[in-house]
């Protein structure tokens, strides 16, 4: 039978009314049910290996992260009273950095008793190879026999995105005897922006066994270079050889 004028139009709106009605359920379900996956969103969820972190998140999962890997850690003379501390440190996250990195270095006597301990936090970029020093420590009347390096807290890992951190590079290194031991070289920054970095630098004998050891931080402009100084007043008998490692520090 055929519809009157007044039922079709009733029909109509019935149907409006349905369409209308699953667009705002399809809505609620989509917003609550079927959210896009965040790495913020406190669940492991699209491509990520754990509770946000891994896949496309920032953070690496620490499941995934690897510790850094102290290679050496040496307690040197720095004068009547104090020692430098000093290590190197591998990054083997690659493409990886891990901010506000707690450590501390223990020195000890020749009794293995403590001497002295300093603490501090360094941001370890996506370099495999840095250096921590700590100048001036203060051991009074006492004879450093070792030191240790511990990192205090578990560091977590970021990945680095393509202008995190400058590209920067050391060059003419020059290690040389005049009024003590001298050592110069040149900083040099490749990126297309200004950048902020220190810079470690540690003086070896044949041996390849660590002597001297001092730290320093600069500015360098854009696609520009900047001389750097190191200079042990004293002199460092048997130093033959430095390495310069500069540490970008993050934008």
């Amino acid at each position: 039978m055929a519809l009157s004028w007044g039922g079709r139009r009733k029909l109509l709106y019935a149907a409006v009314a349905a369409v209308f009605g699953f667009a705002v359920m399809f809505g609620i379900y989509r917003t609550f049910f079927t959210a896009v996956p965040t790495c913020r969103d406190g669940a492991q969820n699209g491509r990520e290996s754990g509770v946000d972190c891994g896949g496309d998140c920032a953070l690496l999962c620490q499941a995934e992260a690897r510790a850094p890997v102290v290679l050496w850690v040496r307690a040197m003379s720095g004068g009547e009273g104090a020692y430098t501390a000093a290590a190197y440190v591998q990054n083997q996250n690659a493409g990886a950095y891990a901010p506000d990195v707690h450590y501390a270095f223990q020195l000890f006597d020749g009794n293995n008793l403590l001497v002295a301990e300093r603490t501090g936090t360094i941001l370890l970029p996506p370099v495999q190879t840095i250096p921590i020093i700590e100048p001036n420590i203060d051991v009074g009347n006492r004879t450093v026999a070792r030191a240790m390096l511990s990192f205090t807290r578990e560091p977590y890992w970021l990945h680095a995105r393509e202008g995190d951190f400058p590209a920067l590079r050391t060059t003419g290194v020059l290690l040389k005897e005049g009024d003590g031991t001298l050592l110069n070289a040149t900083l040099v920054n490749d990126s297309p922006y200004g950048a902020e970095a220190e810079v470690g630098a540690v003086l070896f004998d044949a041996q390849g066994v660590a002597l001297a050891a001092s730290r320093t931080a600069l500015s360098v402009d854009r696609k520009s270079q900047e001389s750097i100084f190191f200079t042990w007043p004293d002199g460092v008998r048997g130093a033959i050889r430095a390495e310069v490692i500069a540490l970008p520090i993050a934008k």
